[in-house]
């Protein structure tokens, strides 16, 4: 599947969402508002669960992040920031756990409709806290491998084998998204962020207060139960990595290297490293 093909889905299945709330509720506010609840909601819904099925994944990829701005952070003047990183290392299985909790659970909010303020700024901050880290790893691309990050000036073309993390990780092994096509994604989600943020106040809101809230705890608990038995108690309950059981290795390395030696390359491009030409 693309990421094309999935937000299509989504797009399908919060329109159709929508269209049941305007018809059962006709105190209904906000078309607009209930389709993008809808279609953020699912999104994050869909785009926790599969890393909750690998969530020792999730860590590793976090502590590539955390290896990188250690490095990044510590010849510049925000150097007090480095010391940060190893430990974030040190705790990034606790760290990856929390994080897609709270992305799955932020999507089971907008849904309902609860506490709108709360889940509005949230859900703001989280996406912020994605696009830094895609956005990081595309820009990466345009850094030579010997220049610092923040050393603008000594950027160069974009070269993708320059980039730091080469996956961003948000939909885990599912989908495998360029890093390019993960930060416009992001950036297309701060739009509806800054407008719940806005008019959190038109949010459309499901049952009582107190059902929503027994949902939300309720999903809570669920969901941190589900990512212990990934990786704690348990192998994933579906495994979407290509080492997973019943995998044979010897043939998937082997089919690799057939695929890469049909390459024909046709030409090289060579670059000076000192002179830049």
């Amino acid at each position: 599947m693309t990421i094309q093909i999935l937000m299509l889905y989504i797009a399908i299945a919060a329109a159709i969402l929508t269209a049941i709330i305007g018809y059962l509720k006709k105190g209904h506010k906000n078309w607009l508002m209930t389709f993008l609840q809808n279609f953020t909601g699912i999104l994050f819904i869909i785009s926790g669960l599969v890393k909750a099925i690998d969530p020792m994944g999730t860590a590793f990829k976090m502590e590539q992040y955390f290896a990188e701005f250690e490095y990044t952070f510590k010849e510049t003047a925000f150097s007090f920031l480095a010391p940060l990183f190893p430990f974030l290392s040190n705790i990034s299985l606790i760290f990856s756990v929390t994080m897609i909790v709270l992305e799955i659970v932020l999507g089971v909010m907008l849904l309902l409709g609860h506490r709108s303020k709360l889940t509005s700024w949230s859900f703001l901050l989280l996406v912020l806290f994605f696009t830094v880290l895609t956005g990081f790893t595309f820009l990466t691309g345009y850094v030579p491998n010997s220049v610092n990050f923040f050393d603008f000036a000594a950027w160069g073309p974009y070269t993708e084998s320059n980039m730091r993390v080469t996956d961003c990780g948000c939909f885990g092994d599912f989908i495998k998204l360029q890093p390019r096509i993960s930060f416009f994604k992001d950036l297309v989600l701060l739009v509806p962020a800054f407008y719940f943020v806005f008019r959190h106040k038109d949010m459309n809101q499901l049952f009582t207060p107190k059902a929503r809230a027994i949902t939300v705890w309720g999903t809570t608990v669920l969901l941190l139960l589900f990512c212990l038995n990934n990786f704690y108690w348990n192998l994933p309950v579906i495994d979407f990595r290509p080492f997973k059981v019943g995998t044979d290795l010897y043939q998937k390395k082997m089919a690799e290297e057939e695929a890469a030696a049909a390459v024909k390359i046709i030409s090289m491009k060579l670059k000076n490293k000192k002179t830049g030409k």
